[in-house]
Protein backbone atom coordinates (compact mmCIF):
# COMPACT_ATOMS: atom_id res chain seq x y z
CA UNK A 1 0.00 0.00 0.00
CA UNK A 2 2.49 2.52 0.80
CA UNK A 3 4.19 2.10 -2.70
CA UNK A 4 0.87 3.10 -4.50
CA UNK A 5 0.77 5.81 -2.27
CA UNK A 6 4.42 7.14 -2.97
CA UNK A 7 3.58 6.41 -6.55
CA UNK A 8 0.59 8.60 -6.06
CA UNK A 9 2.63 11.43 -4.66
CA UNK A 10 5.63 11.49 -7.34
CA UNK A 11 3.26 11.05 -10.33
CA UNK A 12 0.85 14.40 -9.35
CA UNK A 13 4.61 16.13 -8.59
CA UNK A 14 5.30 15.46 -11.93
CA UNK A 15 2.25 16.65 -12.73
CA UNK A 16 2.69 19.56 -11.56
CA UNK A 17 6.29 19.97 -12.68
CA UNK A 18 5.04 19.87 -16.59
CA UNK A 19 1.90 21.98 -16.05
CA UNK A 20 4.23 24.66 -14.14
CA UNK A 21 6.01 24.30 -17.52
CA UNK A 22 3.46 24.40 -20.09
CA UNK A 23 2.28 27.54 -18.20
CA UNK A 24 5.88 29.11 -18.41
CA UNK A 25 5.73 28.92 -21.98
CA UNK A 26 2.17 30.42 -22.37
CA UNK A 27 2.22 32.88 -19.95
CA UNK A 28 4.15 35.78 -22.14
CA UNK A 29 1.43 35.86 -24.69
CA UNK A 30 -1.20 35.05 -22.15
CA UNK A 31 -0.34 38.19 -19.60
CA UNK A 32 1.16 40.28 -22.81
CA UNK A 33 4.83 40.26 -21.41
CA UNK A 34 6.73 42.97 -23.54
CA UNK A 35 9.10 40.14 -24.23
CA UNK A 36 6.84 38.49 -26.27
CA UNK A 37 6.94 41.33 -28.83
CA UNK A 38 10.46 40.94 -29.21
CA UNK A 39 10.27 37.03 -30.16
CA UNK A 40 11.07 36.01 -26.15
CA UNK A 41 14.25 36.64 -26.17
CA UNK A 42 14.64 37.56 -23.23
CA UNK A 43 12.39 34.79 -22.14
CA UNK A 44 14.35 32.41 -23.75
CA UNK A 45 15.87 31.00 -20.07
CA UNK A 46 12.70 30.27 -19.03
CA UNK A 47 11.50 29.13 -22.14
CA UNK A 48 14.60 26.16 -22.15
CA UNK A 49 14.04 25.38 -18.55
CA UNK A 50 10.07 24.92 -19.10
CA UNK A 51 10.83 22.72 -21.83
CA UNK A 52 13.34 20.57 -19.22
CA UNK A 53 10.96 20.93 -16.64
CA UNK A 54 7.92 19.23 -18.99
CA UNK A 55 10.21 16.35 -19.96
CA UNK A 56 11.10 15.63 -16.30
CA UNK A 57 7.22 15.92 -14.93
CA UNK A 58 6.51 13.79 -18.14
CA UNK A 59 9.06 11.53 -16.97
CA UNK A 60 7.86 11.49 -13.23
CA UNK A 61 4.40 11.29 -14.20
CA UNK A 62 4.34 8.21 -15.60
CA UNK A 63 6.98 6.23 -13.94
CA UNK A 64 7.42 7.83 -11.04
CA UNK A 65 9.03 5.46 -8.65
CA UNK A 66 11.44 4.65 -11.50
CA UNK A 67 14.10 7.79 -11.55
CA UNK A 68 15.27 8.29 -8.04
CA UNK A 69 17.02 11.49 -8.94
CA UNK A 70 14.09 13.41 -10.56
CA UNK A 71 13.41 14.99 -7.51
CA UNK A 72 16.52 16.21 -6.66
CA UNK A 73 17.26 17.60 -10.04
CA UNK A 74 12.90 19.28 -10.05
CA UNK A 75 13.94 21.24 -7.41
CA UNK A 76 17.45 22.69 -8.89
CA UNK A 77 15.58 23.60 -12.05
CA UNK A 78 13.44 25.04 -9.50
CA UNK A 79 16.30 27.20 -7.70
CA UNK A 80 17.92 28.23 -10.92
CA UNK A 81 14.18 29.61 -11.97
CA UNK A 82 14.89 31.80 -9.22
CA UNK A 83 17.98 33.04 -10.14
CA UNK A 84 16.96 33.20 -13.78
CA UNK A 85 13.49 35.74 -11.90
CA UNK A 86 16.41 37.41 -10.11
CA UNK A 87 18.59 38.11 -12.96
CA UNK A 88 16.61 39.85 -14.82
CA UNK A 89 16.56 41.11 -17.97
CA UNK A 90 15.80 43.39 -20.92
CA UNK A 91 12.21 43.98 -21.15
CA UNK A 92 11.22 42.14 -18.34
CA UNK A 93 8.72 43.95 -15.99
CA UNK A 94 7.45 42.89 -12.20
CA UNK A 95 4.43 40.67 -13.42
CA UNK A 96 7.78 38.54 -15.76
CA UNK A 97 9.70 38.15 -12.26
CA UNK A 98 6.35 37.85 -9.96
CA UNK A 99 5.44 34.43 -12.43
CA UNK A 100 8.98 33.19 -12.37
CA UNK A 101 8.84 33.06 -8.62
CA UNK A 102 4.98 31.87 -8.11
CA UNK A 103 5.84 28.99 -10.45
CA UNK A 104 9.38 28.05 -9.07
CA UNK A 105 7.97 28.48 -5.79
CA UNK A 106 5.15 26.13 -6.69
CA UNK A 107 7.43 23.57 -8.43
CA UNK A 108 9.83 23.35 -5.93
CA UNK A 109 7.29 22.94 -3.03
CA UNK A 110 5.54 19.93 -4.69
CA UNK A 111 9.01 18.32 -5.79
CA UNK A 112 10.25 18.66 -2.07
CA UNK A 113 7.11 17.44 -0.68
CA UNK A 114 7.21 14.59 -2.99
CA UNK A 115 10.92 13.94 -1.25
CA UNK A 116 10.44 14.76 2.10
CA UNK A 117 7.03 12.10 2.18
CA UNK A 118 9.28 9.14 -0.10
CA UNK A 119 12.13 9.95 2.67
CA UNK A 120 9.64 9.30 5.20
CA UNK A 121 8.28 6.12 3.70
Amino acid sequence: MGDLHGRTVESRAGVTAFLAGVWLIAAPPVLHFSASLHAFRPYWWSMGLAVVLMLLGMVRAMAPLDVPLAQPITIALALWLVIVALRGGDGWTWAVWLNQLVVSGVVALSAGLALLIGIRR
